[in-house]
């Protein structure tokens, strides 16, 4: 155990113990929430994992485990507080629960044993280290069963080679790094509880289809079929391989009528190969490429998340109309800092900030750099309040802008402690005798299980600015420090 200044610091190390990574981002949520704990982290031994410790000092000295090893470090106010987290730690990756009734039923430990526990399951979910994930999602290809790769780190070369074996085997592989997807109605890893309808997207961006899909369910129309490929589709390393597939299922598919693909931008060839593919699939198709122009050719593109979703409603007769914000008065102080959860909802920010020329700090608190070994922020949503609560010692910052996705997976209740840090950061504005302005959106929906209209009511009472897409919170933020709007 390391001790200084900054309190104790100290892992354990279990050796060839595996456990999934959403069991252990749960695991070090409720480790950081522990009296005394600053930091926990729970990972699998990989040289990434590794590195990544060292580079946010959360590896002790000396740690080297093998990288079929859990790891467990905790950094906390002394040794004994540290301890006691290592001991629950351990306990929660170890304890049995029985089954109701006294008896226990065997796991799965392997894909094989899964399909022979249920031979009619068609789709398999993967969400293991990304050291480990390519030979279990190929175990499920050649299973014959859809994968859905929620893992991440995985190389591009395995998924290269992956994703021609699943074509070949006119599979989906999902992924990897895959978050949302909704299969004839089933919502699979962060999707929300939207209608069905006739509108089938194909995304390589989890918030990015889950903002689309909102948008779409509140102009009163639905989603056929929400299928996730990755955030690397689309590059010209892996070339839209899966975009293809599922295009081509969607193509054939009876209940979609539009077709919306999503993406932050694609490298320049796959999005020419991606547009000559929409213009003739059969279907009217929008392409919703971040930071693109708007142009109307043969296939429209739309460069916010909001305005591919405009349309798209608007091409199946439902129109999305997107109310105006009344913003307050400009604060003293110009500058601009987004906090958000999703990564997409991010990039459509900066997207509409540059068009109007508007310089701003915005992150993605759910980047590899700011979640390993602990949970992504839309599960555990206390380190992003944290730095909204921070913000309101930043003088140079005169609006925030945040985000809050809804939806299955999310945390039970992300609007209040967003709401109390945001309380906390515009009181500490004000004791320093200035204003900051929190502007946010809620990506959700009437159906999701944390509520929408709660979220926003709770979001409200602290006094934040919420609106209606994500996209006219940042035309907010752009009339407030440049005095205009900017096109959607």
């Amino acid at each position: 155990m390391t001790t200084t200044s900054a309190g104790a610091l100290a892992a354990r190390v279990l050796p060839r113990l595996y456990r999934d990574s959403v069991t252990l981002m749960a695991l070090a949520s409720a480790l950081e929430r522990r009296a005394g704990v600053t930091r926990a982290g729970v990972v699998m031994g990989t040289p990434g994992n590794l590195t990544v410790l060292e580079r946010s000092g959360m590896r002790p000295v000396g740690l080297t485990p093998a990288p079929d090893d859990l790891v467990l470090v905790v950094r906390g106010l002394d040794e004994d507080v540290v301890a006691a987290a290592l001991d629950a730690g351990e306990a929660g990756l170890v304890v049995v629960e029985p089954e109701r009734g006294g008896r226990r039923r065997p796991v799965p430990q392997t894909v094989g044993e899964g399909r022979a526990a249920d031979p009619g399951a068609t789709l398999a979910v993967v969400s293991t280290p990304g050291t480990y994930a390519p030979v279990v999602v190929e175990q499920a290809l050649r299973a014959g069963l859809h994968v859905l790769c929620f893992s991440d780190n995985v190389t591009t070369a395995d998924e290269v080679r992956l994703k021609a074996l699943a074509v070949r085997r006119r599979l989906l592989l999902m992924g990897p790094d895959c978050g949302t997807a909704i299969l004839d109605g089933v919502p699979l890893g962060f999707a929300n509880a939207v209608r069905r309808g006739p509108v089938g997207i194909v995304a390589a961006s989890g918030t990015g289809a889950q903002e689309v899909s909102c948008l779409l369910h509140r102009a009163g129309t639905g989603v056929s079929q929400l299928v996730g490929v990755g955030g690397r589709d689309l590059s010209a390393e892996v070339g839209g391989t899966m975009t293809d597939l599922a295009l081509d299922l969607l193509s054939t598919d009876d209940t979609t009528a539009v077709v919306v693909v999503v993406s932050k931008p694609p490298a320049a060839q796959v999005a020419q190969r991606l547009l000559a593919r929409l213009a003739g699939l059969g279907k009217p198709a929008v392409a919703c490429l971040l930071g693109q122009d708007d142009t109307d050719g043969a296939v429209p593109v739309r460069g916010t998340l909001e305005g591919g979703a405009r349309l798209a409603a608007t091409l199946v007769g439902a129109p999305l109309h997107v109310g105006a914000v009344v913003p307050p008065p400009a604060p003293a102080a110009r500058g601009v800092l987004g906090l958000y959860t999703g990564g997409t909802l991010a990039a459509e920010t900066r997207v509409v900030l540059a068009r109007a020329g508007v310089d701003a700090q915005v992150l993605d608190l759910g980047a590899d750099e700011h979640t390993v070994g602990r949970p992504h922020p839309m599960i555990d949503p206390s380190a992003r309040a944290e730095r909204v609560a921070a913000a309101g010692g930043r003088a140079d910052v005169g609006v925030l802008l945040v985000d809050l996705v809804l939806g299955f997976g999310a945390a039970a209740d992300p609007a209040t402690p967003l709401a109390r840090a945001a309380g906390t950061a515009v009181a500490a504005a004000r004791a320093d005798g200035r204003d900051l302005v929190v502007l946010a959106s809620v990506c959700g929906t009437d159906g999701d299980p944390q509520g929408l209209d709660a979220a926003r009511r709770t979001l409200e009472g602290a006094g934040v600015l919420v609106h209606p897409s994500n996209a006219a919170a940042a035309r907010t933020a752009v009339a407030l420090v440049a005095g205009g709007g900017v096109p959607a």
